[in-house]
């Protein structure tokens, strides 16, 4: 209908008609184009706040991951510290020789951590990380999953493999089903229980194990290991209680999936 309308005025010479016209085009077009791109960013706001929500998630799962491998590795370098102790002093502190082969065994346990980041790999996978307009919050995001990444929360230690190399493995099947338990998401807890061996025929182990010095070079090792992944994930918590509340603040800020 503009069309026509545009025609007839370039046959008449109606000039001022169809200056009238051309403006009415331009405005047209420009106004169509703002609109087009206030629906976009609207939709990329919207993507973005469903992104910043699923972040959040991945974030409170570190932090009760990172909680309960603190847990663990505490544990596990009591044991550890025990079973030391008496290698280098004789000196059991009232334990028992199954509570020192015992020792022995759960000091050689892990208990991995992986930061989950399935969101932010999809965001950088997909090139939208642009999506999160705060700077200085991807950066830091970034450098916590890059943090996150320390060898140190998921190394497995050769003590692991000679220690139960030397423990037999009736032995290390009891302890399996007596003393240890795994839940989903990795939760493990090592479990207090009762010898199923002569304290002599438990003597004999501990005391293979506690005269191997390189066995025990490694158990020291492991040890050190395990107080530098609590220093780790002490940064880990503080960096995602950090982001988190951040992110709060960008999850209220920025509208939702729907919202006009």
């Amino acid at each position: 209908m503009l069309l026509r309308r545009v025609i007839h005025h370039f046959k008449n010479q109606e000039w001022t008609a169809i200056g009238i016209d051309f403006v009415i085009v331009v405005i047209g077009v420009f106004v169509g184009i703002q609109v087009s791109n206030w629906n976009s960013e609207r939709a990329d706001q919207a993507r973005a706040h469903a992104y910043l929500v699923r972040i959040g998630a991945d974030l409170d799962a570190d932090l009760a991951a990172y909680q309960d491998r603190l847990s663990f590795w505490k544990g596990v370098s009591a044991y550890g510290t025990t079973g030391l102790t008496y290698a280098e002093t004789g000196d059991a502190k009232g334990a028992t020789q199954w509570d020192l082969l015992l020792a022995y065994f759960q000091s050689s346990q892990v208990a991995e951590f992986y930061t989950t980041d399935a969101t932010f790999e999809e965001l950088k996978s997909a090139g939208e990380l642009g999506l999160i307009k705060d700077t200085h919050f991807r950066n830091a995001l970034a450098q916590y999953y890059s943090f996150g990444a320390n060898p140190a929360l998921t190394e497995r230690p050769r003590y692991r493999e000679h220690v139960r190399g030397v423990i037999p493995l009736d032995v290390q099947n009891y302890i399996w089903t007596n003393c240890y338990s795994s839940h989903q998401a990795s939760i493990q807890k090592m479990l207090p229980c009762k010898s199923p061996l002569e304290e002599k025929q438990a003597a004999v182990i501990v005391n293979e194990i506690r005269n191997d010095k390189a066995l025990m070079a490694e158990l020291r090792y492991w040890m050190s290991t395990m107080r530098i992944a609590g220093i780790i994930a002490f940064g880990g918590i503080e960096s995602a209680t950090q982001l988190r509340s951040s992110l709060d603040t960008m999850i209220d800020d920025s509208p939702k999936e729907g919202t006009p």
